[in-house]
């Protein structure tokens, strides 16, 4: 019995690496090919042709070359998206930059690397969800404006894609620094 996938492997051999073709969602959006799609601006992943014969019923007909699993799973038999969306990958926050700030100091921006960003990524910041650009799937980044913080406090910083929620790290404001007159 063919899979509901079968036809994405498209001119790929097995063992084969390609690349999988990618909505602005992420969902594929054609067959895989041996060339990166064309234009400087279009969505693919690197995938590769399962190795294997017979494709048993649930087996994987794509993995990404990296041997991470592609989200949705592209499986023989089983669609695991609901409705026509991807299920929502964690997102993991692996630094922030800068982790502190002093009172007084100009406005920045908010660097966040980690893994599992896209389009739907949202920084909160102190509670509150942030204007966030998507940098790449590893980088996010949002503006911290420093004229509305008045005194030391932590905070805590997390993104989330959709409901899902990555881990959450902590974010300083300390004290303005103290300047010492000069005596005469």
């Amino acid at each position: 019995m063919a899979g509901l996938y079968d036809d994405q492997v498209g001119d790929l051999a097995p063992g084969e690496i390609g690349w999988l073709p990618l909505d602005d969602l992420g969902v594929p959006s054609g067959p895989a090919t041996v060339n990166p799609p064309p234009g400087p601006n279009a969505k693919a992943c690197s995938v590769k042709h399962n190795e294997q014969d017979a494709i048993d019923d649930g087996a994987d007909v794509l993995v990404s070359s990296s041997g991470a699993s592609l989200s949705p799973p592209l499986t023989s038999n089983v669609d695991k998206r609901v409705g026509d969306q991807v299920p929502t990958s964690t997102p993991v926050i692996n630094s922030i930059s800068p982790t502190t700030a002093a009172i007084g100091d100009p406005s920045f921006d908010l660097v966040i690397a980690g893994s599992g960003f896209d389009n739907s990524t949202v920084i909160n910041f102190a509670n509150q969800d942030e204007p966030t650009t998507l940098v790449s799937s590893s980088s996010v980044k949002t503006g911290v404006n420093m004229d509305v913080w008045h005194g030391p406090d932590s905070l805590p910083v997390y993104v989330r894609n959709d409901d899902v929620q990555s881990n959450t790290v902590m974010f300083t404001f300390t004290e303005a620094p103290t300047t010492r007159r000069k005596e005469r």
